[in-house]
Protein backbone atom coordinates (compact mmCIF):
# COMPACT_ATOMS: atom_id res chain seq x y z
CA UNK A 1 0.00 0.00 0.00
CA UNK A 2 1.68 3.37 -1.09
CA UNK A 3 0.91 6.77 0.63
CA UNK A 4 -0.56 9.47 -1.63
CA UNK A 5 0.90 12.23 -0.16
CA UNK A 6 4.73 13.00 0.12
CA UNK A 7 6.38 12.47 3.28
CA UNK A 8 6.60 16.07 5.20
CA UNK A 9 10.34 15.36 5.82
CA UNK A 10 10.44 15.48 2.14
CA UNK A 11 8.72 18.81 1.42
CA UNK A 12 10.93 21.00 2.65
CA UNK A 13 9.19 23.72 4.38
CA UNK A 14 9.92 26.29 5.99
CA UNK A 15 9.22 26.72 9.97
CA UNK A 16 6.62 29.01 9.38
CA UNK A 17 5.07 26.70 6.84
CA UNK A 18 5.92 23.14 9.69
CA UNK A 19 4.05 25.09 11.97
CA UNK A 20 0.76 26.46 9.65
CA UNK A 21 0.79 22.84 8.83
CA UNK A 22 0.96 21.20 12.25
CA UNK A 23 -2.14 24.47 13.39
CA UNK A 24 -3.83 22.65 10.59
CA UNK A 25 -3.84 18.97 11.41
CA UNK A 26 -4.35 20.02 15.26
CA UNK A 27 -7.61 21.79 14.23
CA UNK A 28 -8.61 19.21 12.25
CA UNK A 29 -8.18 16.60 15.07
CA UNK A 30 -9.95 18.87 17.75
CA UNK A 31 -12.68 19.07 15.22
CA UNK A 32 -12.32 15.50 14.74
CA UNK A 33 -12.40 14.81 18.39
CA UNK A 34 -15.23 17.51 19.07
CA UNK A 35 -17.74 15.67 16.16
CA UNK A 36 -17.01 12.37 17.59
CA UNK A 37 -17.49 13.56 21.16
CA UNK A 38 -21.04 15.03 20.67
CA UNK A 39 -21.60 11.25 18.58
CA UNK A 40 -20.73 9.54 22.27
CA UNK A 41 -22.95 12.16 24.33
CA UNK A 42 -26.10 10.86 21.73
CA UNK A 43 -25.17 7.42 22.08
CA UNK A 44 -24.55 7.72 26.12
CA UNK A 45 -28.17 9.63 26.29
CA UNK A 46 -29.87 7.04 24.01
CA UNK A 47 -29.05 4.14 25.78
CA UNK A 48 -29.96 5.52 29.19
CA UNK A 49 -33.42 6.62 27.39
CA UNK A 50 -33.79 2.77 26.38
CA UNK A 51 -33.03 1.03 29.70
CA UNK A 52 -35.22 3.73 31.53
CA UNK A 53 -37.89 2.45 28.41
CA UNK A 54 -36.93 -0.95 29.47
CA UNK A 55 -37.34 -0.67 33.56
CA UNK A 56 -40.82 0.29 32.82
CA UNK A 57 -42.64 -1.52 30.28
CA UNK A 58 -40.27 -4.96 30.00
CA UNK A 59 -41.87 -7.05 33.34
CA UNK A 60 -38.95 -7.90 35.97
CA UNK A 61 -36.62 -10.74 34.91
CA UNK A 62 -37.92 -10.75 31.32
CA UNK A 63 -35.49 -10.99 28.76
CA UNK A 64 -36.01 -9.41 25.60
CA UNK A 65 -36.50 -11.27 22.51
CA UNK A 66 -35.11 -10.13 18.86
Amino acid sequence: MTNPQPSVAVMGLSKAQYIELCDRFRDKALTAHQDMRAWMNRALLAEAQLATLRAAYEPEGMEPTC
